[in-house]
């Protein structure tokens, strides 16, 4: 068991180091965070919350009526053809900076779409991801960190 005193110096060592800690927990948050992303495009839902207005043409909703799944949907936007932008989501932290897209030649359109709106979190799930995902990382983190 760690005495107070190597508990205080343990503390003491992360000072200047809460940055880095919480990139890390949220970068180890790119999976849930992609999750969340792929939840709202699946729904039509932009970055701000709000239902892309879009109408499918009559030769794609055609189209779309012989797939199954994601790609059968006409009520709403979902931005899903053959999932490859969905499975190409991703989610980076960086000093100041935190970047979602995909790395699909779809962005540019998908983007267009969703009015500039498509690759960012709802504000309710910005708070999902951190409450639920990062947060608890970056607990536990420091919690190696200092060997409690």
């Amino acid at each position: 068991m760690a005495t107070l005193q190597t508990i205080k110096k343990r503390l003491l060592s992360l000072k200047g180091n809460e940055g880095n800690i919480g990139l890390a927990a949220l970068n180890s948050s790119s999976e849930n965070a992609a999750d969340l992303i792929a939840s709202q495009l699946a729904q039509g839902i932009k970055s701000d919350g709000e239902k892309a207005d879009f109408t499918y043409t009559p030769l794609t909703i055609s189209i779309k009526k012989t797939r199954q799944g994601l790609a059968a949907v006409t009520s709403h936007l979902t931005n899903f053809n053959t999932g490859e932008s969905y499975n190409k989501l991703y989610f980076k932290a960086a000093a100041g900076k935190v970047e979602f897209g995909t790395n699909s030649d779809k962005e540019a359109a998908i983007s267009d779409r969703m009015d500039g709106k498509a690759f960012d979190l709802t504000r309710d799930n910005k708070k999902e991801l951190l409450t639920h995902v990062t947060f608890p990382i970056f607990r536990k983190k420091i919690n190696e960190m200092i060997k409690l």
